[in-house]
């Protein structure tokens, strides 16, 4: 059993790893705003975070979802508690990380809503000046300006 858990707690630390890696990914590509290469990076994310609840789940297993249990054994044993403290320094991480994210996230959002906004302003005026749509063709001013 001590070697499972072992191999499990390691499996968990190396997505861990690669998790920080997706979400290092996920502020570079905020900063560019690139919504497609963002949505592909968070379902990536996705998938890594239920491959480490599939590792967690297999791990309560172990100890019949006692999660305490779990953590006393884990501590109990040098080489286990090692990779346990490597996987709480990476979420450490990972959080502060996914804090300045989802700041940069809802900017991006707002900036989105506004675009869509003007969007929309667009297509009434372009309407209205019958360009588009059943509008009339006799032409009117529509002043957009905020």
């Amino acid at each position: 059993m001590e070697e499972t858990v072992k191999n499990l707690l390691e499996q968990k630390l190396n997505v861990m790893e690669n998790l920080l890696n997706i979400t290092q990914r996920i502020s570079d590509i905020i900063k560019r705003e690139d919504t497609e290469e963002l949505l592909i990076a968070l379902n990536d994310r996705q998938q890594l975070i239920n491959n480490i609840d599939q590792i967690d789940t297999k791990l309560l297993n172990f100890f019949n979802d006692d999660i305490s249990g779990l953590i006393k054994y884990t501590l109990g044993d040098c080489k286990l508690r090692a990779v346990h403290n490597d996987i709480l320094s990476l979420l450490k991480k990972i959080k502060e990380i996914d804090d300045i994210n989802l700041d940069g996230i809802k900017a991006l959002f707002s900036k989105l809503k506004e675009d869509i906004c003007k969007l929309r302003q667009t297509e009434t005026a372009l309407k209205g000046y019958g360009i588009i749509g059943a509008g009339s063709r006799d032409g009117a001013f529509i002043d957009t300006k905020k």
